[in-house]
Parts: C-alpha cells; structure tokens; sequence
C-alpha cells in the first residue's frame, strides 16, 4: 500500500493532496471520487497537524472493486470526535465531512497513536457514512 509521511507543518495537508490525487489518477479513479477524496485527506492530515502535533503517514489503496481506503496515521491516542460546531466556528468541521462524504470511516488505536481512515466507493452515491 503506498504510504507518505508529512511532517508538522502548514504545507503537509497541501502535500497530501497532491499524494493522493496522484496515486487515484493512477489508478483511474473518477474524478468526483478523487475530489472527495483529496478534501478528507486534507481534513485528516489537517487534524494531525494542528491536534496531534506529530508527523502522520498516510496510505491510499484501491482495490479491485474500486474501493478507495485513506488512512492517515499519526502519534496521539487521542482518538477524533464528530462535533456539531455552530454556525460562526472557524473550525470543527473536518470529521463533518468525513461522515457525510465517505462511505465509512473510522479510528482504530495502535501502540504509538492512531490510524483514522475513511472509504469511498466511486461507483456509488457519495454520503451517509458511518463511524466505526
């Protein structure tokens, strides 16, 4: 599975786009898909930069259905929580996205941190994901 590391700083969310976009492009992923795509890696890789406070990696894979699975790994246990922010917030919307947009999505715990992922199905209606 092809990974990336991005360090701490305000250009990795830029970087990891431009990881991501590459690698579904390759693959011939739709580009409503790719859009989406790129957009909760941001969100994602944003989260770890500004919560986490560590490097993250982040892995794409497409399988042979079509699936695409992002995962961004960072090194906080802290694991993500779905706000509901209010209308005038400047942030709090990242994991918003995510559940609306992704197909699934979710955080699974490792001894050095935590991977939150999420899935889309390219050939499907995008929204309506569910947390696990």
């Amino acid at each position: 599975m092809p990974t990336a590391e991005f360090g701490v700083d305000r250009a990795s969310p830029r970087r990891a786009r431009a990881f991501v976009s590459r690698l579904l492009s390759a693959h011939d992923v739709p580009d409503d898909a790719t859009e989406i795509a790129v957009l909760l890696v941001s969100e994602l890789v944003t989260n770890a930069v500004l919560h986490a406070r560590t490097t993250c990696a982040v892995s794409v894979e497409v399988d042979d259905s079509g699936l695409v699975r992002v995962a961004v790994h960072d090194g906080s246990s802290t694991r993500p929580r779905l706000r509901r922010p209010h209308h005038g917030a400047a942030t709090g919307r990242g994991l918003v996205y995510v559940d609306r947009l992704a197909r699934r999505w979710g955080s699974t715990p490792s001894p050095h941190g935590k991977t939150v992922w999420f899935e889309l199905e390219p050939t499907a209606t995008f929204g309506g994901a569910r947390a696990e």
